[in-house]
């Protein structure tokens, strides 16, 4: 797995996934634009938020973004207070093992992108899955957005959107899920 070691290393320039130069990535985040619910959460947490390429463009009146990298929170705390709406977001340097509602709170939208590799959290679905079920509002919905190929993970709550795009030389599948 890699260590937080691993991921400030490669934090180590600006925008080290090139995002903000992929094209795949415009619209990656366009697609996750589309299928956010209508409902304007009040909480909304980005696990595995890096810089806030994604957490920038979240809704609700509280966002935070928790990554395990402190280059990246560094940044995404820059990043934030150069913003209007910088009071709606709070950065965070943190594991998913970590993450528990009695530290964190609950939320109303959770929205994790690339993380859930074997890279990242090993093995570990049903850890993972419970982990999420803490922080998870009743009726509040979960966003899943992977390489296909490289996550066979399901969460266990009602799937109201499933789809595939080409992104990077794989297919993503973006889920929608409702508690």
């Amino acid at each position: 797995m890699k260590t937080a070691t691993d991921l400030d290393e490669f934090y180590d320039r600006d925008d080290p996934w090139d995002y903000e130069t992929t094209p795949d990535d415009v619209v990656r985040k366009r697609r996750l634009s589309e299928v956010l619910p209508t409902l304007t959460p009040q909480r909304t947490l980005d696990i595995g938020c890096g810089d806030g390429f994604v957490t920038f463009d979240l809704p609700g009146s509280e966002v935070v973004g928790i990554d395990l990298a402190s280059r990246a929170i560094s940044a995404a705390n820059r990043k934030a207070t150069a913003r209007p709406d910088a009071a709606r977001f709070k950065f965070e340097v943190a594991s998913f093992f970590d993450l528990t509602a009695s530290k964190f709170g609950k939320f109303d939208l959770i929205v994790i992108t690339g993380v859930i590799y074997k890279e990242y959290l090993g093995q570990s679905s049903a850890l993972v899955h419970a982990i999420v079920d803490d922080l998870l509002q009743q009726d509040g919905f979960l966003i899943s957005c992977h390489i296909d190929e490289w996550t066979t993970s399901r969460f266990p709550y009602t799937l109201l959107d499933t789809s595939f795009y080409s992104y990077r030389n794989y297919i993503h599948r973006l889920e929608v899920h409702k508690k």
